[in-house]
């Protein structure tokens, strides 16, 4: 008998290790991100998902930052190079966490990347396919604020590259408000981001 909780004590220790361990690591690239060392954080990420298996959250991460990079870039190399990564990442990602709103989200990011960066190459291939994504995602949660608010702001770029007006789609946002009030908390690090963000969408409705 004495053996046996000897053994539990063993794995109930290693398990709060790794976890220790495991939030310290993901922390770290956090603040990484924060102070604009975005590819240490990156490299953080790979690790941390390597190291953790079956965890899609560093891989989702790693994608998030080379998306959100080329956003700001004018390098054609280093936005093909980042997004493909990314793209890499999130099918690592898919591999643990079948059926992920959050990963179908980030995906149509990436895909709403490229066309921003290339129009006239990728826009007929791409546009599609963020549609398709967002509404995969709100299928899966349909309260999911990421989804309803991101979803949205294609939709108002797409109207106003129609000629269309992006107001329609203002009533969007403000669901996506109360779903981000009422939002959950989940894993630790389980994605929460988006809410700083309404403001610069919402800008579309004046």
């Amino acid at each position: 008998m004495r053996l046996i909780i000897l053994i539990l004590s063993f794995f109930a220790i290693t398990t709060i290790q790794s976890q220790t361990a495991y939030e310290k690591g993901m922390s770290k690239a956090f603040e990484l991100w924060g102070n604009q060392k975005r590819d240490e954080a990156i490299n953080l990420f790979e690790r941390i998902a390597k190291a953790e298996k079956e965890n899609w959250l560093p891989y989702y991460y790693a994608a998030q930052i080379h998306i959100v990079t080329s956003f700001s870039s004018k390098d054609a190399e280093e936005i093909e190079t980042r997004l493909k990564k990314a793209q890499d990442y999130l099918n690592e990602a898919k591999i643990f966490s079948k059926d992920n709103a959050e990963l179908l989200i980030m995906e149509a990011m990436l895909n709403t990347a490229y066309v921003v960066y290339d129009g006239a190459k990728y826009g007929m291939t791409h546009s599609g396919k963020v549609e398709e994504l967002y509404q995969k995602a709100k299928i899966l949660e349909p309260e999911n604020p990421r989804a309803i608010l991101y979803h949205a702001e294609w939709q108002m770029g797409a109207a106003k590259f129609w000629g269309k007006d992006p107001k329609a789609f203002c009533s969007e946002i403000e669901k996506a408000i109360l779903y981000f009030e009422k939002e959950p908390s989940k894993t630790p690090f389980y994605p929460d981001w988006g809410k700083n963000q309404i403001a610069r969408i919402q800008e579309n409705c004046k």
